[in-house]
């Protein structure tokens, strides 16, 4: 395994990932295996090569390029004897092979982010980290945060929520006793946490069953932690968490499972949420990777969408589109207007 994260991707002017125009820092390494997931180039901690046919000009440099043999045709590679050196991505006149993943210091991330500092001031915007699962790494972004903090940049979290954050079985017991919040404090994921802004958490599939079937772990230890975050921000004590809900055609967007997201929404004080319809535009990635693909469906079409909407919306949730957020409007009581929702 890897001893520092691999970025797989670092990317500007996105504004879907959290408040004004942001930067998104895109970590390698998940818990979860989403059928769905449109990026299975952030599952493994590892970097990772890709071979895109398409663009393949049959030329063989790679084969005539790899030392140790393991490349023996465009596309071909043998994963036990792989170096990953990545000379043949160096050499590939066609760009056809590519690399997923690379080893970046801190100090390399922060300069490359600091040249949009001032655009991030004007939008209000900041940097998102996110993956992948980025809590994967938390001495990594122990020393991204600080430095932007002192700047007065923003920042947030994208989390599939699959992280350990031990707590005591008594939410009030850690907000009123000096010594077990000290305990909590000192952990470390929650010293990476409590210098976020704001929390993307996602919520996928209420049953444990079929989370388990459709993500490849269960779902108790993600809904502890979006419990516990809500309320630690409810007290003051932690970042605002806003929750998402990937729209799965089939999977997700199941009139129980909304139902059931609503009602855990309302026993946590949230009354918002962001809908994130699926899209097949990262199909080709599986192909690149030589994986198989578990999941393709045709685009949330927009009847499914309004459709998961309106039961939300009538179970008083609002439902807010990717980049149109109202973040002051989550944990109060009117949870019924739609203004600048679906």
């Amino acid at each position: 395994m890897s001893t520092s994260p691999q970025i797989f991707s670092v990317q500007h002017f996105c504004v879907h990932d959290g408040p004004g125009i942001r930067s998104v820092v895109f970590f390698k390494g998940c818990p979860l295996r989403c059928s769905w997931c449109q990026n299975p180039e952030s599952w493994s901690q590892e970097p990772e090569l890709g071979y895109k046919e398409r663009s393949c000009l049959q030329c063989r440099t790679c084969v005539s390029t790899c030392p140790t043999g393991a490349m023996h045709a465009p596309g071909h590679w043998d994963t036990e004897v792989c170096t990953r050196c990545f000379l043949c991505v160096d050499t590939c006149p066609g760009g056809a092979l590519t690399r997923f993943g690379e080893t970046r210091s801190p100090d390399s991330i922060l300069n490359e982010l600091s040249q949009e500092f001032a655009l991030y001031r004007q939008s209000q915007g900041g940097v998102t980290f996110s993956g992948g699962e980025a809590t994967l790494y938390p001495d990594f972004l122990g020393e991204l945060l600080p430095p932007l903090r002192a700047a007065g940049i923003p920042t947030a979290l994208e989390t599939c929520g699959l992280f350990h954050l031990k707590a005591t079985p008594s939410l009030s017991t850690l907000l009123t006793s000096e010594a077990e919040w000290q305990t909590f404090s000192t952990q470390k994921i929650w010293q990476v946490l409590s210098q976020l802004d704001l929390i993307l958490f996602d919520l996928k599939i209420m049953d444990p069953r079929r989370h388990r079937q459709h993500c490849g772990s269960g779902n108790r230890r993600i809904l502890q932690n979006f419990s516990l975050l809500t309320r630690l921000a409810q007290a003051g004590r932690g970042p605002k968490v806003w929750p998402r809900l990937p729209l799965i055609p089939g999977i997700t967007d199941h009139p129980d499972n909304l139902h059931a997201i609503a009602q855990f929404l309302h026993q946590n004080r949230v009354n918002a949420l962001t809908l994130l319809p699926y899209h097949n535009l990262g199909v080709d990635k599986y192909n690149w990777l030589r994986i198989p693909a578990k999941f393709n469906h045709a685009m949330l079409d927009n009847n499914a969408l309004q459709h998961a909407t309106h039961i939300l919306q009538a179970c008083g949730i609002r439902c807010y589109p990717s980049g149109e957020e109202d973040y002051d409007q989550l944990y109060g009581e009117d949870s019924c207007s739609t203004a600048n929702a679906y």
